[in-house]
């Protein structure tokens, strides 16, 4: 078999065969983290003069079966002393730590298998060859995090084996630098905000912090900045670290942050339900820091891989979080070419940046906006159904629904007129005027704002707008019922009249002309605050782009 050597990550998460190209050496260390990684690297290069030689390799390459024999053949064998920080557990490497279990104790080796958090985990502690002791203060070490500490770390793996007395003394004596603080304040570059300006939080990893890997963070809070936001930005060892929600608790409340935005993964919810972030009260916009490869997203339909899913869409949604996409992928900045490795480090989406500081602002508007003042839509799916009724829904009456809803919030405080019932209203969406809403003019303007690429296959579909069945005399029409402050209309077929249902459920098909310029007019001429999609089937999930973590070309994210 020809086995090429691989730095870069599948979007899919799928692991393929692979040969990492290395040659042994004294200490070899593993990890799914690449801070972990980078840390050591940095560690290693303080002091490479008195420590052994050292290998890194990423746990994200040596997935495949084959991949782990090949490397424990030709590495793991002759090294004196391995250490795998295993985040997630066991089960999330278990062909490898059975494997490299078994060679340790046929080869002669130190195997220390530490876990990716300070809970002790006893089937890591029976895969290792090391006393529980020495494994203890080893994960002391991550915990702490620092250049320093991990250089401390290396020291100790030295002493091991060279034999050196093992100590019960506490891990914290091995510390050259005291641990980082679970919680601390990052200053990220930006301008003075003004007075009452919206507050953004931003939440993320300490050890990011202690890896010198912030730039999505910095560039975030520079975005957030540049639309007026009071920006403050905070590291946290986790969500969960009762030394971190303390502190984090007392800044919420001083700070009563507009907007929250968290860059930290997984669910964060305690056992009696809910998560520190709850009390805020605030939106929490969950930001994916991807550990895959920007070009491969690129290509990608899927978006973002199982690994990511899980760990900033799937999980992150048990707590009420609002997805809003990537900003940064991994990528290759640096080569050590002493300890064969290449780091990878979170590079910033400048376009998924700038998103999530629009959507923060948006949020923000909605929340300062008395509720006598906000301008809402609500919008109708209208499912191709053969009964052809205006606004149908499988299993919904969308009319009375959305009677239902006008009557809720004129109760609540908002500006608006309930319709009389729901059969006039049906009337009124099905066969009452329609009303000239954009010219083809402003269309013109707001679609040159829109991505290029988006354009293009709008038009390379559609030809010009002034064929649009929604155009006449210059303007695209629709029926609008305005009642007050809320504006009511049925969603626009995305496709041709004459294959309805089939473009309605056509992934690769653009959206019409007539579609993007409904979503231009009440997102830059009405200036809606927010849109409520009234229905069990709308066509947005229909259009082409990726499944999760949107590029600004794709179309639900552009129209």
């Amino acid at each position: 078999m020809h086995l090429l050597r691989v730095e870069s990550r599948s979007i899919d998460g799928i692991a393929g065969a692979m040969d990492l190209a290395q040659t042994p050496a004294d200490i070899v260390a593993l990890s799914f983290s690449d801070t972990d990684l980078a840390v050591l690297a940095a560690a290693w290069e303080t002091d490479k003069g008195t420590l052994p030689s050292l290998r890194l390799a990423s746990l994200t390459a040596l997935r495949h079966p084959y991949s782990i024999d090949r490397y424990a053949e030709k590495v793991l064998s002759k090294a004196r002393f391995v250490l795998v920080r295993l985040l997630g557990g066991m089960d999330y490497w278990r062909y490898g730590v059975d494997e490299v279990s078994a060679l340790a104790r046929s080869s002669g080796f130190h195997l220390a298998i530490v876990p990716g958090d300070q809970r002790e985990d006893a089937r890591l502690d029976e895969a290792s060859t090391v006393a529980p002791a020495a494994l203890r203060r080893i994960g002391a070490c991550f915990a702490a995090g620092g250049v320093e500490n991990m250089a401390g770390c290396l020291r100790f793996i030295a002493g091991e084996i060279a034999g050196a007395p093992a100590s019960t003394a506490p891990a914290i004596e091995l510390f050259d630098s005291p641990p980082a603080d679970p919680f601390g304040l990052f200053p990220v570059a930006m301008r003075p905000a003004a007075p009452g300006a919206a507050s953004a939080l931003i939440v993320f990893y300490r050890t990011w912090m202690t890896a010198a890997d912030t730039d999505p963070v910095v560039a975030l809070g520079n975005e957030l900045s540049a639309r007026g936001f009071r920006v403050t930005a905070v590291y946290l060892t986790s969500l969960k670290d009762p030394a971190a929600i303390g502190p984090l608790r007392a800044l919420l409340r001083a700070e009563r942050p507009d907007v929250i935005l968290n860059l930290t993964a997984f669910s964060a919810r305690s056992d009696h339900g809910g998560s520190v972030l709850d009390e805020a009260d605030a939106p929490v916009l969950q930001l994916a820091l991807s550990g895959g490869d920007h070009a491969q997203w690129m290509q990608s339909q899927r978006g973002l891989g199982p690994a990511d899913l899980a760990m900033n869409v799937v999980l992150p949604e048990l707590d009420g979080r609002i997805i809003a996409g990537a900003i940064s992928f991994k990528g290759e900045i640096q080569r050590h070419d002493a300890l064969q490795f290449t780091r990878l480090v979170h590079q910033p989406e400048p376009a998924g940046v700038r998103y999530a500081a629009d959507l923060a602002l948006a949020w923000a508007r909605l929340a300062r906006t008395p509720r006598a003042e906000r301008r809402l839509a609500c919008v109708l799916s209208d499912y191709p159904a053969k009964a052809g009724r205006t606004g149908y829904a499988v299993g919904l009456d969308t009319p009375r629904s959305v009677v239902r809803i006008a009557a809720r919030l004129a109760d609540e405080g908002f500006s608006v007129a309930p319709p009389n019932d729901e059969a006039t209203l049906s009337a009124a969406l099905s066969a009452g005027p329609s009303n000239p809403v954009l010219s083809l003019s402003d269309y013109d303007r707001l679609l040159a704002a829109l991505p290029a690429r988006f354009v293009e296959q709008l038009r390379s579909a559609w030809g010009d707008p002034e064929g649009d069945n929604y155009v006449e005399d210059g303007w695209f029409r629709f029926r609008v019922v305005r009642a007050e402050d809320l504006l009511i209309a049925v969603q626009p077929d995305r496709g041709r009249p004459v294959s309805r249902k089939a473009d309605y459920h056509n992934a690769l098909l653009p959206p019409r002309q007539g579609y993007v310029a409904f979503y231009l007019w009440l997102r830059m001429i009405e200036r809606v605050h927010a849109v409520i999609h009234c229905g069990t089937h709308g066509t947005l999930e229909w259009l082409p782009g990726k499944a999760t973590a949107l590029s600004e070309s794709c179309a639900p994210r552009a129209v």
